[in-house]
């Protein structure tokens, strides 16, 4: 579900960044930070003050004590949310060389909305920001196809999603997208009328007339008839006909206009539900609330339309060149469709400059990486930026990472365990 600044040798987060910065924007991996909570002592109330007097030293050294447990605490609080992986067993200090921490994979929700008929609607993407900062929310048309894979011919989402149902619709997007999804689940019509419920009728505005396309099975249709199902300008629609409306196919629409009209009930919805408890009407509800917390942004997935070979039609797929820089701002860590679609990648710092890799996340993640692990590099003096790859396999993305930053790609020397690809900035990065 579902995601996801500056990186410091004291304290890696997604990008070897200080521990406080739980609040970065979402194209950088920022690790969650739970912190434990602590009670301050009362002060002693001024009928005890003789008692006070005689425990002075006492409280001098429980506040001492306090304040050491509490830094304590706080690094067993950080390193709750990233599992130690690398480094030697003593290495568990976020500011010593070799210590390095997993990066938790951003929350990346697909939604698989249905009609009445429990046929698909449209499909929703949503990703939640790290530490519970906002998110994205991506409507994407059934009618978008997907390219073919292995022996799964090119095909709609609505035509997978009849066929193998919503785990199929994750793995054959996912493979058309580039990225995988961390959880993936049917929502019934039933459920977005309800939380449509919580606000009442929503009106927005609709930009074009929309008649009913016709079927290969209808008859020839009247031209002088007035069919039109929902007309360009403002539209109310009460909360049991908005999936109507959502995988409502209009004569002549375009994909992407389709897909930016079903955007516009999703922004009108999630505005509305704002400061209402949605998490009890279902997935749907619960992915609502998890971004609505902070800034909710509204994205069009990139999308491309090409005639189909021999014939007169033509198909809307996801637009494979404008896609890696799309995933890079909008999810910060993003994890495979299948086995070995991205390379993971551990990403460390070799300086001593708190945002030597700030800018490196990014890149990666264009590239076609998958951000596994972040932490310090052995040493602080590195002077040249490195890429490795640890198998052959991982060569392409690690050249593709290599030209984003300005090196050259070579043989990883190590093979630590958990990564295909290991960065290591240096100073050079920084010029």
């Amino acid at each position: 579900m579902t995601s996801t600044e500056p990186g410091s040798p004291d304290q890696p987060t997604a990008w070897g960044e200080p521990e406080s910065v739980v609040d970065a924007p979402s194209e950088e991996v920022a690790p969650v930070v739970r912190r434990a909570r602590h009670n301050t002592p009362a002060a002693p109330s001024g009928r005890r003050r003789r008692g006070r007097r005689r425990t002075t030293g006492w409280w001098v050294a429980a506040t001492l004590l306090f304040l050491v447990a509490l830094g304590v605490l706080g690094v067993i609080g950080y390193r709750s949310s990233l599992k130690i992986t690398g480094g030697t067993p003593a290495v568990t200090d976020p500011a010593a060389p070799g210590y390095v921490a997993e990066v938790e994979p951003t929350p990346v929700e697909l939604l698989a909305v249905q009609d009445a008929a429990g046929k698909l609607a449209a499909a929703l993407i949503v990703v939640t920001d790290a530490g519970g900062t906002g998110g994205t929310v991506i409507s994407v048309p059934a009618q978008l196809f997907v390219p073919a894979v292995d022996a799964a011919p090119q095909a709609n989402l609505a035509d997978i999603y009849a066929a193998g149902g919503v785990e199929s619709l994750r793995n054959r997007l996912g493979t058309g997208l580039g990225f995988g999804f961390t959880e993936a689940v049917d929502v019934p019509a039933s459920e977005v009328a309800a939380l449509a419920g919580l606000v009442g009728p929503i009106t927005f505005e609709n930009f074009e007339n929309l008649s009913p396309a016709p079927k290969l099975t209808d008859p020839p249709a009247d031209p002088a008839a007035d069919a039109v199902t929902y007309r360009a300008g403002q539209v109310t629609l009460p909360p049991e006909q908005v999936v109507d409306f959502i995988g409502f196919e209009g004569r002549g629409e375009l994909v992407d206009n389709r897909g930016i009209r079903q955007q516009q009930v999703w922004k009108t919805l999630v505005d509305g539900l704002k400061g209402k408890d949605t998490t009890s009407t279902g997935a749907l509800g619960v992915a609502i609330a998890a971004v609505s917390v902070g800034d909710v942004r509204f994205e069009q997935l990139p999308v491309a339309t090409r005639p189909e070979p021999n014939s007169i039609f033509v198909v809307t797929v996801p637009d494979a060149a404008a896609l890696p820089a799309f995933t890079a701002r909008t999810i910060a860590a993003p994890v495979s469709a299948y086995p070995g679609q991205r390379a993971r990648t551990r990403i460390l710092n070799g300086t001593s400059t708190p945002t030597a890799t700030s800018p490196v996340g990014p890149k990666v993640v264009e590239a076609g990486g998958m951000i596994s692990s972040v932490g310090n590099a052995e040493s602080f003096d590195v002077s040249i930026t490195r890429v490795e790859f640890v198998s052959p396999a991982a060569q392409p993305t690690a050249a593709a990472i290599a030209a984003e930053l300005g090196v050259q790609a070579t043989q990883a020397t190590t093979t630590p365990a958990g990564a295909d690809i290991i960065v290591v900035v240096g100073a050079d990065a920084q010029t």
